[in-house]
């Protein structure tokens, strides 16, 4: 599956859920903005290079991951579970697009990838099948200040 969705980004955030989640962006503290992401059961959230703007983003699932993207200026991986007849919406706050990955245990890679002739950012979103993901951050830039140990739980965000 390969798919290319286009968002208007607002505050630093792009959102990979389970679109049935009733309270679906996540609760963002000083240690998630740190480390670059927030993340939960069915829901994460990856803090975006800039503020606001349009993001294009990549969206694929291949059978492995490969070296991270030679453009690359933010990599971060995280486990992701899909259920059975799930949908997955990519979402920031004011703009969300639907997409469908079939059900099953997941690595999801981000990479931040910077911008183009157009202004336009760039990000490439990965689901690999993985028995065993990990959280990780491949590669941070000076934005991110990532401790010896990764948040690994965040909170519903209040609505």
């Amino acid at each position: 599956m390969k798919a290319t969705v286009g968002l208007h980004v607002s505050y630093s955030q792009i959102a990979v859920f389970d679109s049935t989640l009733q309270r679906p962006f996540n609760d963002w503290t000083s240690g998630h903005v740190a480390q670059g992401f927030a993340w939960r059961p069915g829901s994460v959230s990856f803090r975006t290079l800039v503020e606001s703007g349009t993001h294009t983003i990549e969206v694929d699932t291949p059978e492995h991951f490969g070296s991270l993207h030679v453009n690359a200026v933010r990599a971060i991986e995280v486990p992701f579970g899909v259920a059975d007849n799930i949908v997955l919406e990519i979402s920031s706050i004011s703009d969300s697009e639907l997409i469908s990955i079939p059900s099953g245990s997941y690595a999801v890679r981000c990479e931040f990838l910077g911008v183009d002739d157009f202004g336009n950012q760039h990000v490439h979103l990965s689901f690999v099948r993985e028995e065993n993901p990990r959280f990780a951050v491949l590669l941070a830039d000076q934005e991110l200040a990532v401790g010896a140990t990764l948040i690994t739980q965040a909170q519903p965000a209040v609505s």
